[in-house]
């Protein structure tokens, strides 16, 4: 036999083991975690706790949408379980029934955004990932002129530094597959020459703070991954009628409209497009 016949071989040899290898990891992981449900309710919960990726396909894409127990962050999930040759994945950051309707083919795991323990540990257990969507933020109403340093804190803490350290922690498993793709959910909070016009909208103050400082640094990991055929892209959701949206008033989208046309842009990015601030409707936005 030739050599490249040889080198065919343990090619395949190699993917079969490391596809195996990725249904293993998660076999362990969710066979450890706690059942959402109490014992008396949880058989079918245990069951999908305990369910390892034994039916992923290595054309399935899989997408990964951290902050998605309720909102927009839940009805992403919700489209994903419903797209043909996708594997969806949800994080909460606590037991929730908010996910049980999703059924077996849509894993969750616990992370919190604001601990990279918890991050890392979630991102163990995934060693391929075409896209990540980072829905989990903090808003409401917090004026900067009345808001204390440790208010302002917590905003960046979660808004910006959170997602930081996701996309670090996910970077191998990005780096795994050829798509590649990071978005992350940001705000016309985040739009320097949109707040700047008179009658701007959205929650502004502290939240806008954190959104501005978001969309640089997808700009800055547009900068350093570019090479690599990342797309980096920050997405204004639109005013969506969720406990964040609400704040602002009444009025808002449901959150599924919203949903579906974030989804639709994002299976379209290509690296072309990456360090772009989009609407949810594909619209551009005003750095």
């Amino acid at each position: 036999m030739s050599a490249k016949f040889h080198l065919r071989m343990i090619l395949r040899v190699h993917g079969r083991i490391q596809f195996l290898m990725f249904n293993f990891h998660f076999a362990i992981f969710f066979s450890s975690q706690t059942p959402i449900k109490a014992a008396a309710e949880s058989s079918a919960e245990s069951d999908r706790s305990n369910n390892s990726f034994q039916t992923l396909m290595s054309s399935e894409q899989i997408v990964l949408v951290i902050g998605a127990s309720r909102g927009l962050g839940l009805s992403l999930l919700e489209e994903l379980a419903a797209t043909p040759n996708t594997q969806a994945i949800g994080t909460v950051r606590g037991p929730t029934a908010a996910v049980d309707h999703l059924g077996s083919s849509v894993k969750i795991l616990t992370l919190d955004i604001s601990d990279e323990e918890s991050i890392t540990k979630a991102a163990s257990m995934i060693p391929e990932l075409d896209t990540l969507i980072i829905n989990a933020g903090v808003g409401k109403r917090d004026p900067v002129t009345t808001s204390s340093t440790d208010v302002l804190s917590t905003y960046l803490n979660v808004n910006v530094l959170g997602p930081h350290r996701a996309i670090r922690a996910f970077l191998p498993a990005l780096r795994a597959r050829k798509t590649r793709r990071i978005v992350v959910i940001s705000s016309s909070s985040a739009s320097l020459g949109g707040q700047a016009l008179p009658g701007s909208a959205g929650l502004a103050g502290s939240y806008g703070v954190s959104k501005a400082a978001l969309n640089m640094l997808a700009v800055q990991c547009h900068k350093e991954l570019k090479d690599e055929e990342f797309t980096v892209v920050p997405v204004h959701p639109g005013w969506v009628a969720t406990d964040m949206g609400n704040t602002h008033g009444p009025g808002g989208m449901p959150p599924a409209t919203s949903a579906k046309a974030i989804l639709k842009l994002v299976d379209g990015l290509t690296p072309k497009e990456s360090a772009t601030f989009y609407k949810f409707d594909g619209d551009t936005m005003p750095w």
